[in-house]
């Protein structure tokens, strides 16, 4: 078990989900279609919880 967190990937998506670019640190996701699900999932989990928000052009996410 890790003490100390750790950034396992960084993403960077435009307003309509798409790469804008992407560092993976893991093989958590080790094939471009597991990377290409998670980073969709992570797209439409934020569009749900920032649905009132207007203007984002791009969304910036760090996983620890």
């Amino acid at each position: 078990q890790e003490t100390c967190p750790s950034v396992k990937n960084i993403l960077l998506l435009d307003s309509e989900g798409k790469r804008v670019a992407v560092k993976y640190y893991t093989d958590d996701w080790p094939v471009l279609s597991a990377k290409l699900a998670f980073e969709k999932s992570v797209f439409v989990k934020t569009q749900k919880a920032s649905s009132g928000a207007e203007g984002n052009l791009y969304s910036v996410f760090f996983f620890l």
